[in-house]
């Protein structure tokens, strides 16, 4: 397929205005990979810039150029009107570069005090001094307006939760210039107007704003300008006052998307999962049932329960009381091998903790649930292994260099095709997907949305969760709303009421 050649269009530094940070023919190689074309962006000092684009669009190698992970190819960058090298993320802090990034990276052990000043702790005579610190900490959280336990262990919060713990630990280092790589994936309604808030008091106190969202709604809200790239290359530059979601779109996959959420009305079978009364850790007393051709989405806020229940089916935290039936005949699911014998798959909540070996190569990620039919009696057969995993990688359009690449150099998107495209090689009965969109592009949006409609032609049931109420809306065949870790209210997709359902999770 022939590349259309990308003819920018820049909407600069307003007149007058100084630039904090410009690039300037930013050229990014990975041996035959161009992962970035020549960028030119100028970023002003106090706006709220977004940046779009598909997955694979280079914004993640953009933000790892900017906070010093990776080194350019080629290009001037400038700072405050100064060259900078950006050779390490160490130079990058010290400018005031600071990134919150899409997966949480601190440390789960430890108290969100201590990871707030983490590597910058409180000591007096060499000793930590952690109660002085969780006061600090609990006066920094009060004042940008998160609602957290300072002395708590972060492991035991809400992915959230610690998102958020990241970002009042980033806005509080000096930061002049702050990237915001998803931060709403996994925020409730409450802690998103949070976060929403504290950006907005940033950027009045001067702070340049990076922010990357697939979710266009958040770019028109909260920026001032939008950048698009596309290939590596940079589309366009304009106002977000002067454009539209629609073109948007347009500039990102070179396509008109008429319809996001892509949805197939297929007749429904008979039932595959029941579950009666059924109580574990975090919910009880769920009951329901999932059918051939049926999408069932569990929509509720983040902790709500509907995540614990779906780990209870797939057997990786077994169910106290209540039971089973799978096709009809009373089960037990002690294990996630039970699961998977019974024809159970779940695509989880956090791929890169719970659906991915990141070390391993793609192939031998997308190949993980089978390994047991590609042996010869008890060694694997190199053929077969390779032959399953490039059409797998094929069938999902992966973007990879190889099947050998490790599923960490991946963009997030892509990863998440991996932990969708291991269980479509499976041929379950049952598929469970915990939050499948989360930081994946509209084009991989659509891409599976399809995805599950081919299960449903093919006679599986789909279990749905997404914390985005349009999406779970618009998809569900019936819809259950969870709260406090109960199933509150049920509904037929088709005549639901989203702002009903809205106020059912939320309790009011």
């Amino acid at each position: 397929m022939q590349t259309a050649t990308v003819q920018p269009k820049h909407d600069g530094a307003s007149p007058g205005a100084s630039p904090l940070f410009v690039l300037s023919k930013l050229d990014k190689r990975f041996g035959a990979t161009h992962a970035l074309k020549g960028v030119d962006l100028a970023f002003e000092a106090g706006e709220i810039h977004a940046i779009v684009g598909e997955n694979g669009a280079g914004k993640s190698t953009l933000i790892k150029i900017l906070t010093g992970v990776h080194q350019r190819t080629s290009g001037d960058v400038m700072w405050e009107g100064v060259p900078v090298a950006l050779a390490s993320p160490y130079e990058a802090i010290a400018l005031g570069i600071n990134a919150v990034h899409q997966e949480v990276v601190l440390c789960p052990h430890l108290s969100v005090a201590a990871n707030l000043f983490l590597g910058d702790e409180t000591t007096r005579f060499g000793l930590l001094r952690h109660t002085a610190m969780v006061r600090a900490a609990e006066k920094i959280l009060a004042e940008i307006g998160f609602a957290l336990p300072a002395a708590a262990p972060l492991s035991s919060l809400t992915i959230g939760q610690q998102q958020l713990v990241a970002t009042a630990r980033a806005a509080t280092r000096g930061t002049k210039f702050l990237i915001f790589d998803e931060p709403t994936g996994y925020l409730t309604r409450q802690e998103a107007a949070q976060l929403f808030a504290l950006i907005r008091r940033l950027k009045a106190q001067g702070v340049t704003i990076v922010y990357i969202s697939h979710r266009l709604e958040e770019v028109f809200e909260l920026a001032d300008r939008v950048s698009i790239l596309r290939d590596g290359a940079l589309v366009s530059t304009q106002r977000v006052a002067d454009t539209n979601e629609q073109s948007l779109i347009r500039g990102m996959i070179n396509r008109s998307v008429e319809q996001i959420h892509y949805k197939e009305t297929v007749p429904f079978g008979p039932e595959i999962l029941r579950t009666e009364h059924l109580s574990g850790k975090g919910f009880e007393d769920i009951s329901l049932s999932v059918r051939q051709g049926e999408i069932v989405g569990l929509y509720g806020l983040i902790g709500a329960g509907r995540s614990e229940f779906v780990q209870s089916l797939f057997g990786r935290s077994p169910a106290t009381s209540g039971q089973i039936v799978w096709l009809g005949e009373p089960v037990s699911i002690r294990k996630e091998t039970d699961a998977i014998k019974r024809g159970i798959a779940l695509v989880p909540e956090s791929r890169r903790d719970q659906g991915l070996c990141l070390n391993l190569g793609v192939g031998l990620n997308v190949n993980l649930p089978i390994f047991d039919r590609l042996t010869n009696g008890i060694t694997l057969n190199p053929k077969a292994e390779r032959t399953h995993a490039d059409r797998q990688i094929k069938a999902m359009q992966i973007k990879t260099g190889s099947r050998n690449a490790a599923a960490s150099s991946l963009s997030g998107g892509n990863q998440q095709k991996i932990v969708v495209g291991k269980w479509l090689n499976h041929g379950a009965k049952l598929f469970i997907f915990d939050e499948p969109t989360v930081g994946v592009d509209v084009g991989t949006k659509v891409e599976i949305y399809k995805i599950l409609a081919r299960l449903l032609h093919e006679g599986a049931g789909i279990i749905l969760i997404s914390s985005y109420l349009p999406e779970v809306y618009d998809l569900s065949d019936t819809l259950h709303v969870f709260r406090r870790g109960k199933l509150v209210a049920s509904h037929d997709g088709t005549k639901a009421d989203p702002e009903i359902i809205l106020t059912e999770a939320i309790g009011v």
